[in-house]
């Protein structure tokens, strides 16, 4: 298993914007310090809230849907994120969740890894979303100075992708990008969509001195046969409010006993997700557990077992990478 520095600090697009022109030797360090600065900076305890809201009808006679989802109605929800240092050009953001009660009181089995955001600078190529959960490669090799965002699921599969720079000049250090992806996981699970089946996202990053926002401009949209017709506009963001870090102890006791997993769990994605050629997800079906419930069980098996032990370690490698390509056509 490859040795990743891992750092709790105190303090979850393949889409591509257009051609930069030549960065310089110190345009390119002062991009890579920049981009650094600001990923880091997000790490911590935060309060998370985030809602979205339909806003405007693009399909003649759809009827906009009139509901707000608000996670924070009747609970906060809370982050612990901390980060992993892969490469000097390469950095984790592990998301870990919790939810606690009006009471303050978490509430039991809400702990959960949640989203991972993979950023790389310079990264040689992105994973782009077309439609019927398959990602084509795209190559940024003609791209200098971008940092790659990919967004991954709870465990740690392909969820969406964008290279862009941080923005040089602004009062903030401030991130956005646009394109395509799949249809979110809160749209599905939460509001029980399925009139469409693509997402145009564009998101917005602003890191604030102690607090960090996202927003979010989106079109939801039905895709047929390479044909999009655009259903409706979307507006959402997530504030990311900064609390102590003991008031995420739940989290980070979570994390303690399953970080060696995670870490071998993500070095077993490195190996799919190499760039080497397109990645279609097979559909779920009601006979077999998912992809998610499997890894989760294989992540539970391990928790007694000592991952420090090479043959130990190349066993759960074996059999998460069993897992992942079980599920791919």
């Amino acid at each position: 298993m490859k040795g990743a520095k891992i750092r709790s600090l105190a303090i979850a697009f393949s889409f591509v914007v257009p051609l930069l022109p030549h960065l310089s030797a110190q345009g390119a360090q002062d991009q890579l310090a920049l981009g650094r600065k600001a990923i880091e900076a997000r790490t911590g305890c935060y309060l998370v809230d985030y809602s979205f809201a339909e806003t405007d009808a693009h399909k003649p006679g759809y009827v906009r849907d009139s509901r707000v989802y608000d996670v924070n109605r009747d609970k906060s929800i809370k982050e612990w994120i901390f980060a992993e240092d892969i490469s000097p050009t390469r950095i984790r953001l592990q998301h870990v969740l919790f939810g606690v009660g009006l009471d303050g009181k978490l509430r039991e089995g809400s702990v959960l890894k949640h989203t991972g955001e993979d950023w790389e600078y310079n990264a040689p190529f992105a994973y782009e979303y077309t439609s019927n959960s398959t990602w084509t490669v795209k190559s940024l090799q003609n791209t200098p100075g971008l940092w790659l965002r990919r967004v991954t699921n709870l465990d740690d599969g392909l969820r969406y992708q964008c290279a862009a720079a941080w923005k040089t000049g602004t009062a903030y250090p401030d991130w956005s990008c646009s394109g395509d992806a799949p249809v979110p996981g809160r749209e599905t699970r939460d509001m029980h969509r399925k009139d469409y089946n693509l997402l145009e996202r564009t998101s917005r990053l602003i890191v604030y001195d102690s607090n960090w926002l996202e927003r979010e401009e989106n079109t939801k949209v039905v895709e047929e046969n390479g044909i999009k017709a655009p259903l409706v506009r979307e507006v959402g963001k997530t504030w990311y409010v900064r609390l102590p870090d003991g008031e995420c102890s739940a989290a980070q006791s979570f994390i303690k006993p399953r970080l060696a997993f995670w870490t071998i769990e993500r070095e077993a994605w490195d190996q799919v997700l190499d760039g080497r050629k397109t990645i279609t997800e097979a559909p779920a079906t009601k006979e077999s557990l998912s992809r998610y419930e499997q890894i989760f069980s294989l992540e539970d098996d391990y928790l007694s077992k000592n991952l420090s032990d090479p043959q130990t370690a190349q066993a759960a490698s074996e059999a998460l990478l069993q897992v992942i390509r079980e599920h791919l056509k």
